[in-house]
């Protein structure tokens, strides 16, 4: 057995009982996130953190209902021939504020929350129907 704990400071959280499980909470499930048999004291930041965290959860969820997310195509060339020999295929966000979005920032996000499964597959719908009309349009691609 084992136990994580989250430890709450009077001086980092406001001092009425519903705030400091709260921060309780918060800092439990990042103890947790390091591991079994670990603590984590709460500081400020873990709040901005979580925050942060939800709102890009949130935002991606989003995303993916409002087709935000791109498929880009980088060519894998064979050297010797100098010959395409197939595709990469990239998501890419096109967020409508922040404009396009580093996939360090959300890709990890989309892992922990299992949003890594559906956008995949929507990924993977998206190139199969690209490699169709591209094979419709004359493209020589893996002959």
């Amino acid at each position: 057995m084992s136990v994580c704990m989250g430890i709450p400071l009077d001086t980092e959280v406001n001092s009425n009982a519903e705030a400091l499980l709260q921060a309780a909470d918060t800092a439990m499930y990042k103890a947790k996130g390091r591991g079994k048999g670990c603590h984590q004291i709460f500081n400020r930041e873990m709040t901005a953190a979580t925050l942060k965290r939800l709102t890009l959860e949130t935002d991606l969820q989003r995303a993916i209902a409002q087709q935000e997310l791109i498929t880009y195509y980088q060519p894998i060339v064979r050297l010797a021939t100098e010959k395409v020999v197939g595709f990469e295929a990239l998501v890419r966000w096109q967020h409508p504020q922040r404009g396009l979005v580093s996939p360090g920032e959300f890709i990890p996000c989309m892992e922990e929350t299992g949003l890594v499964v559906q956008v995949g597959l929507l990924v993977l719908q998206q190139a199969c129907e690209q490699l169709n009309k591209w094979h419709q349009q004359g493209y020589p691609f893996f002959a």
